[in-house]
């Protein structure tokens, strides 16, 4: 007899890992993952193999039956019907209108209402949630890199905000709140050469510009936190993301003029796994 187990995927625009997990009395235990690089701006042939690579090396078919199929994807994306919907993103494009859930589950012989899809930054919070044990608690979950991804848990359920697009300032939240905010400060006091955030961190000569940068992107923080996540009443929020890394340079300052609890992702990618696994159960 096969034993039964899920399969989470973490789909990203040049990775995918994935995990395997075995079910037992309703508990998960790991079983293997792995990892890879995926080139998005291939063709749908190249990338559903470089998907499928990956995906072979946690999965046995001779040994394993997969009960489920668990796939953290970014946006735009129907996550209900399982078609990508990236059109112009850089990332993908050979997907447009592509029906993902059909192929998987005809590929890896998967119920197909056992192929599930989530946002990416949902399945950020639920591997958080499962990381801190806050599933009593209503959360916000917020990513900050290249964008800035949100999603509240409450209830038993997270859904997507998408405040990253929403009204912020002279333009939205993104503008401000990400990497291309930080280095467009930086930008405008001539800083032109950093292409990205941790080049701002490792370079010493910078450490006055670092401060600088910091203390914006805590005000920017603040400030959207007034306007759009305290209205919800959360418990507490979670950071992820890159720029969440330099966490002590601008959080302990949001975390004391807001009173509001505030975590830093544990940044280990087995919880988000789990998190999704434990996500299929609600």
């Amino acid at each position: 007899m096969k034993m039964p187990i899920v399969i989470c995927l973490d789909v990203g625009g040049s990775h995918i890992a994935t995990a395997s997990l075995q079910i037992r009395n309703g508990q998960y235990t790991a079983l293997r993952e792995a990892r890879g690089d995926v080139n998005s701006m291939e063709s749908r042939t190249c990338i559903l193999a470089q998907w499928d690579a990956v995906i072979r090396q946690v999965w046995d078919p001779q040994q394993h039956e997969i009960a489920a199929l668990l796939v953290a994807m970014p946006g735009p994306f129907d996550y209900v019907r399982g078609i990508c919907l990236m059109d112009g993103m850089h990332k993908y494009q050979a997907l447009l209108h592509m029906d993902v859930r059909s192929y998987l589950s005809a590929t890896y012989d998967v119920p197909a209402d056992a192929v599930r899809f989530v946002n990416d930054a949902e399945a950020f919070l639920w591997g958080e949630l499962y990381h801190y044990r806050l599933h009593g608690q209503r959360i916000v979950g917020l990513t900050l890199g290249t964008g800035l991804g949100s999603a509240l848990y409450d209830n038993g359920t997270v859904k997507d905000l998408n405040y990253g697009s929403a009204a912020f300032r002279q333009g939205i939240a993104e503008d401000y709140i990400s990497t291309r905010g930080i280095l467009t400060f930086l930008q405008q006091r001539g800083v032109k050469h950093l292409a990205h955030v941790k080049a701002l961190l490792d370079t010493d000569e910078l450490e006055t510009e670092r401060g600088e940068a910091f203390t914006y992107l805590g005000d920017a923080l603040q400030d959207f936190l007034k306007q759009h996540i305290l209205p919800l009443q959360p418990d507490g929020i979670i950071l992820g993301g890159n720029i969440a890394k330099a966490h002590p340079w601008f959080l302990p300052a949001v975390e004391k003029k807001l009173q509001l609890r505030c975590y830093v992702a544990s940044f280990q990618e087995w919880n988000l796994f789990y998190g999704l696994a434990t996500s299929y159960q609600q």
